[in-house]
């Protein structure tokens, strides 16, 4: 068996390597960051986190499939016995064009997804808790754009900012993430 393993792990890495040189920058990331809620009142800032992958189509262009989670805090002054949070989860495909520029490129990218609006309020008053929670998902998309910086062949950092825009039913649900992640390319 150990005899075996050593020429696979060699052709392993031997064909990575072609591979690399030949299909170029196929990405996964993985990063987060701050989010900022837009037009929502008593909202706090929150954590984003942002999971996804790219790949080549043609030239710079490349076909994007990611994932994107965001909490926020609500607030009221008026009512601090009160816990409220509102937390966005979703997934987007869309595509990235890329600068050519070596070694730090830029990039700008949009796409249309799903996202699901979950809501949560406790209250608790005079020893008795209430607690309201409501769901929604809806049609979104994102635009955005960024700089990737890479650190060696394979690892790289990228810094970036997307409008994201829900349809949610009474009213648009927006948020601009801006997270920092590793890219590693395959």
């Amino acid at each position: 068996m150990q005899k075996m393993s050593i020429p696979l792990l060699a052709v392993f890495v031997f064909v990575s390597m072609s591979i690399h040189d030949t299909i170029h920058a196929q990405e996964f990331k993985i990063g987060g960051g701050m989010g900022i809620p837009l037009d929502a009142e008593g909202v706090d800032k929150g954590p984003a986190i942002l999971v996804g992958g790219a790949l080549p189509v043609f030239g710079n262009l490349h076909a994007v499939l990611e994932g994107r989670y965001s909490q926020y805090g609500v607030e009221d002054p008026l009512l601090p016995e009160v816990d409220a949070e509102v937390k966005l989860t979703g997934a987007n495909l869309g595509i990235m064009l890329r600068s050519s520029s070596a070694p730090v490129s830029v990039y700008g990218q949009g796409g249309i997804g799903i996202t699901r609006n979950e809501g949560k309020v406790s209250a608790s008053s005079l020893g008795e808790s209430i607690s309201i929670s409501d769901s929604e998902t809806a049609l979104s998309f994102t635009i955005g754009g960024g700089v990737h910086i890479p650190v060696n062949p394979s690892i790289g950092i990228a810094v970036d900012a997307r409008y994201n825009h829900a349809m949610t039913e009474d009213e648009a649900t927006k948020w601009i993430p801006i997270t920092l992640s590793l890219v590693f390319s395959l």
